[in-house]
């Protein structure tokens, strides 16, 4: 896969920072019984989830993967946020999602490479000085999960422990959220939170791109 080429990168340490308080925090609705448990665990225990999904973040992700849901056709966009440690856990936060014109069917998404100087601008013009922390994509009517080539994309653009993928099943009501761990991934614990109870907004710890567009990375799922 082609990558973009990166004009400038800087390197940030993770700073501390307390996670969203637990009274601010919500179940996502179509969390499984599993997930579920491991959200009421975490507030039990006041351990830090793995991810927190700001509610605007959450609501066009879903909105996205809903709009294509009939025809069946996948979906995909980045996200974007901040990365934070606590009690020695590292974090990460949703801020926001961005997308733009894609080719997709029923089994594979991409950015349609005309769209490309669309996307950059808009991760240019992004309102905080953002880190790329992941991705997101659709799979209406298959569930949530990591294909192969899933995981391949993972490993060669979102490969850092604090990158995600928010995998989303419009048509089943399902969504996952995963990381890479070792030749597979893991399932992480995530919470809805509304980003207007905390400050948001400030340079985190992390590295911050700045891209052009020279070449076109292909998803596929």
């Amino acid at each position: 896969m082609a990558r973009p080429k990166i004009l400038k990168e800087t390197l940030r340490p993770i700073q501390d920072s307390e996670p969203p308080r637990s009274s601010d925090l919500q179940p996502h609705p179509w969390s499984s019984e599993e997930s579920l448990a491991e959200f009421r665990k975490r507030l039990r225990t006041s351990a830090p989830l793995d991810a927190y999904l700001a509610r605007l973040a959450e609501a066009k992700i879903r909105a996205h993967a809903e709009k294509d849901a009939r025809s069946r056709l996948e979906v995909m966009g980045f996200l974007l946020g901040e990365v934070h440690t606590w009690e020695r856990r590292t974090y990460t936060l949703v801020l926001d999602a961005i997308t733009t014109e894609l080719k997709s069917s029923s089994s594979k998404v991409r950015f349609d490479p005309k769209a490309f100087p669309n996307l950059f601008r808009e991760l240019d013009e992004a309102k905080f000085d953002y880190i790329l922390v992941g991705w997101y994509h659709s799979h209406p009517g298959h569930t949530c999960f990591l294909s192969g080539t899933d995981l391949e994309t993972q490993r060669t653009f979102f490969d850092q422990p604090y990158h995600l993928a928010l995998v989303v099943d419009p048509v089943n009501k399902d969504l996952r959220v995963f990381s890479l761990s070792g030749d597979t991934y893991r399932e992480l614990s995530f919470a809805i939170f509304d980003p207007r109870s905390r400050s948001v907004g400030k340079p985190t710890a992390a590295k911050t791109r700045r891209l052009k567009v020279t070449t076109v990375p292909t998803l596929l799922r």
